[in-house]
């Protein structure tokens, strides 16, 4: 009449996520009596970081270790791609996403045909991009006047991938990023590919009015109801897409519930992390 059920039964245990070691940065709803210098909660976010950068090569390592003895894994090989966009595209934070995962650097070039000015200081932060960290540039950013949103190519193959959706694809495919579009989990990668056709249509309209903008981020912030991510419970490839999209919009045009999922996407996530450089404004704050 005692007995209980074994413990171990019916038990799954969940993938190990690197966002479960972030909190919160301290000095966000802290302030200091008499001061408002907070280098030193800035130099605690810096070592949080740093930490946190340990843990992603120390996860990796142990997913190559897993993959050796298991089966198929990551491809750890050096990237090589350039992408090809107009100044200001979703693109370019994309490119410091990637460039962030597999640790290399970034060049920026500005082609003939570019009529448009070149920030310089979106240019510098790119270039910061694990400067020092790493001695091989694996993204080259072309800025070009072209009707296309984007375009990117192999050097050496040529393959041409248009559109920020269609890229992601590509790159996670060809990494083997299951972790970020799992085409084997049919029910999720169907999830993803409706997303990512909002976001296309956000992409495509991203001149149009405001209302019509606004009424296509609210349609993508139903997803985020019942979840952090759009799809699941982890990071995809979806949520690298909008939030790359969201860092390149008017601030103003972007809703609270999506400014608080991309805060929180960007300090939840290794790699995402890279954005917070380009986002000047905090959620519920501007």
């Amino acid at each position: 009449m005692y007995a209980a059920p074994k413990i171990y039964e019916d038990v799954v245990v969940p993938e190990p996520n690197i966002s479960m070691y972030k909190v919160k940065p301290i000095y966000d709803d802290l302030t200091v009596p008499g001061t408002e210098d907070v280098t030193w909660a800035r130099d605690i976010e810096a070592r949080q970081d740093k930490c946190l950068s340990e843990l992603e090569l120390l996860r990796q390592r142990v997913l190559k270790i897993e993959a050796d003895c298991c089966g198929a894994s990551e491809n750890t090989s050096k990237l090589d791609v350039v992408i090809g966009c107009s100044v200001g595209s979703p693109a370019v934070y994309m490119a410091a996403i990637m460039a962030r995962k597999v640790n290399c650097l970034i060049k920026v070039f500005s082609h003939s045909s570019n009529t448009k000015e070149v920030d310089s200081t979106i240019t510098n932060k790119l270039l910061c991009v694990n400067n020092g960290e790493t001695d091989y540039c694996g993204v080259n950013i072309i800025y070009k006047d072209t009707a296309a949103p984007y375009f990117m190519a192999c050097p050496g193959r040529q393959v041409a991938v248009s559109g920020l959706s269609n890229i992601l694809r590509y790159i996670a495919r060809e990494r083997n990023y299951v972790s970020l579009y799992n085409e084997a989990d049919l029910e999720t990668a169907a999830l993803i590919d409706e997303i990512l056709s909002f976001i296309d249509s956000l992409e495509q309209r991203c001149n149009a009015s405001a209302s019509e903008i606004g009424q296509i981020l609210n349609n993508i912030a139903g997803y985020i109801k019942s979840s952090t991510y759009l799809a699941g419970d982890s990071l995809s490839i979806a949520d690298i897409a909008l939030c790359c999209i969201l860092v390149s919009l008017d601030s103003k045009l972007v809703p609270n519930t999506l400014r608080t999922y991309l805060s929180n996407t960007i300090r939840s996530n290794y790699e995402m992390r890279v954005l917070k450089a380009f986002v000047n404004w905090i959620p519920h704050e501007s």
